[in-house]
């Protein structure tokens, strides 16, 4: 038989010694039932590579000390197995077996766990028939004669860094609660000195704490893993402090949990900041929700964070979990809301891109008010490193504030409209007088030829008297002479004096009304004004005659309500609130004044006039007056 002669180590007190003879026909770990058992009942860790540095075997030794499973062992790697600090060491022992040379060198090792281990690392080649063909490692556990631990010398020192420059009180415990160590900040916070504690039980613990620290205790041996708490801890000087307690397991080389360590923080302050943030929040957000505004802030990702009472009412958000959600994800649980929530995107979208806050006016629908008029302010807040932060929105309501800038506005009006009134009653009323008394002396001695002429003069005269009369009304307030009347008589009165126009205009006139409607106080004539300028718009808008529709109803216990429907060809919407304004009128040489007198007198009388309207179907104006009248 052939035998090649190999170096191995033998089991001598654990030192390097002797020879072993393989028999080269036979597998490298089949070849001889003594190099078997040397395999694997040898105390020290025995690993063999191929040339590639596959792990090709581990004995017992070696799974008990790393922790891994003959399962895992395939996976394992020199990279896996050695610490960062010492991978280059491992390659190089690796490298120079496999070109034939023994290695010898101080490792750290990586445990399954993470744990780090000491150990000696051997390395020498696997020899077969003359050629290496892999590297036998051999990983021995240093003693106490094979110089320091490295790992647990980096970690002393580190320990005492850490202690000697954290804030936080610190303590190590061995798994019994016994004391350690402990640094500076623990004797500050609680009192006691490291001479006095060192090896007792943690004096910060109360009898009745006792349980609540033992159940910590094993939870933090059993998990392996960090465990965080608070309580209170008794000091010195019998005083109490609220601390934060950071408790984690310290291994040992074996990989076991060998000590606790503590970290305490007092929070104390940490509360008090807390509960004055609380105070805070909580005044804050009663600011907001006493706000009439609408107010809102989103995150930089267009999340909603916060919005007062008031949005949430507006939006029908008031029982949905709105925190968190998108524009998008809100519209579906508010449809009312959809088109707005989408629409808002846009508006978002542009603030963002100009980086400053931008202010605009937005009509919103508001199911309690109606449509309401908002001003709304969008204002970005950028990171410093010019990331999005946020959006706050805030939206007031202007509708009133609008409505009084057109009533100022119509004011104005109003007095100019008197200035002209005064002026016209005095320069014109005189020379239409004096022009009438001509014309009236001239068309006794006019031929019949002639006189048709004097009459179109004396229709445009009295048209020019009207509209002068129309400003006085105007210009000059009239006294009222209020008395009962029975409001559909007065509408039949109104009805018998338009019959001409409205047969000229082929229009029919349909008066209806409900039973037992009770009289109102007005005066008569006024509302006869109203109605005659209100039934002849209707009929001068239907061009192609027609019906229009007048009906008496009660509108509640306190008003009466009258309607007047035409079919004629409607009003455009946007025109319909400028309605009533002096000068503005739907008609070609229309004053705008008839239906502004209307609004007053009906104004005068404590009642409304509201116009609705389609293009194409006609108009519809209601008159709402009270029984008992509001006339001064």
């Amino acid at each position: 038989m052939v035998y090649d002669i190999k170096e191995l180590y033998l089991i001598e007190n654990h030192h390097v010694g002797g020879i072993i003879l393989h028999n080269h026909r036979k597998p490298v770990t089949d070849r001889d039932p003594a190099y078997r058992s040397l395999f694997d009942h040898h105390p020290d860790a025995i690993l063999s590579f191929d040339l590639e540095g596959r792990l090709l075997e581990a004995n017992q030794a070696a799974q008990q000390r790393l922790g891994y499973e003959a399962s895992e062992l395939a996976n394992l790697t020199l990279d896996r197995l050695a610490a960062s600090d010492y991978r280059e060491r491992s390659e190089q022992a690796f490298t120079d077996s496999a070109n034939g040379s023994n290695y010898e060198c101080e490792m750290v090792v990586v445990h399954q766990r993470g744990a780090h281990l000491a150990m000696t690392l051997m390395s020498f080649p696997i020899i077969v028939d003359g050629a290496i063909t892999g590297v036998y490692m051999v990983l021995r556990e240093r003693g106490v004669n094979d110089g320091p631990d490295l790992d647990e010398q980096l970690s002393k020192e580190q320990l005492n860094f850490f202690f000697a420059n954290v804030d936080d009180a610190c303590l190590v415990l061995d798994t019994k609660l016994h004391i350690l160590k402990i640094n500076e900040a623990f004797e500050t916070m609680f009192g006691w000195v490291e001479e006095e504690v060192l090896g007792t039980l943690v004096p910060t613990i109360a009898d009745q704490q006792q349980d609540e620290v033992e159940r910590v205790r094993s939870l933090v041996l059993a998990s392996r893993q960090a465990y965080c708490y608070e309580g209170f801890r008794s000091r010195k000087d019998g005083s109490l402090v609220e601390i934060a307690v950071s408790a984690s397991p310290l291994f040992g080389s074996n990989g076991e949990p060998v000590a606790i360590a503590l970290i305490i923080k007092d929070i104390a302050e940490r509360k008090k900041m807390i509960e004055a943030l609380r105070e805070s929040e909580k005044r804050l957000r009663e600011v907001m929700n006493a706000m009439p505004d609408l107010v809102t802030f989103k995150d930089g990702q267009g999340r909603w964070v916060e919005a007062n009472q008031n949005t949430l009412i507006m939006f029908k958000l008031e029982s949905v979990p709105y925190k968190g959600l998108t524009n998008e994800e809100l519209a579906k649980q508010s449809g009312y809301y959809e088109e707005i929530l989408a629409k808002s995107n846009e508006w978002d979208e542009q603030v963002w891109e100009a980086g400053h806050a931008i202010r605009q006016q937005n009509g919103l629908p508001n199911t309690r008010y109606g449509d309401r008029l908002y001003d709304i302010m969008k204002v970005p807040l950028f990171h410093t490193d010019g990331r999005r932060n946020g959006l706050l929105t805030i939206g007031r309501d202007i509708t009133e504030l609008k409505q009084t800038e057109e009533l100022l506005r119509t004011t104005d009006k109003l007095a100019v409209v008197g200035q002209l009134a005064a002026g016209i009653a005095h320069e014109i009323r005189n020379p239409l007088t004096t022009i009438k008394g001509f014309i009236s002396l001239l068309s006794k001695q006019t031929t019949d030829k002639n006189s048709w002429y004097l009459d179109v003069m004396n229709n445009e005269i009295e048209q020019m008297e009207w509209i002068t009369n129309q400003f006085m009304s105007v210009a000059k307030p009239q006294l009222m002479s209020c008395k009962m009347h029975r409001i559909e008589l007065v509408l039949a009165q109104v009805t018998s004096l338009l019959y001409p126009l409205a047969l000229m205009n082929n229009v029919q006139i349909h008066l209806e009304t409900e039973p037992d409607i009770p009289e109102v106080l007005c005066d008569e004539n006024q509302l006869i004004q109203v109605f005659i300028n209100v039934v002849k718009n209707a009929i001068e808008a239907m061009n192609a005659g027609g019906q229009i529709e007048m009906m008496i109803k009660r509108r509640d216990e306190q008003h009466v309500s009258i309607c007047v429907t035409d079919h004629g060809c409607g009003i455009p919407a946007e025109r319909i609130a400028r309605l009533g304004e002096p000068f503005y009128s739907m008609k070609e040489k229309g004053t705008g004044l008839g239906l502004m007198i209307c609004y007053k007198i009906v104004k005068e009388h404590g009642g409304c006039i509201t116009i609705e309207s389609e293009l194409g179907l006609g108009t519809t104006v209601e008159i709402v007056l009270p029984f008992t009248g509001a006339a001064r």
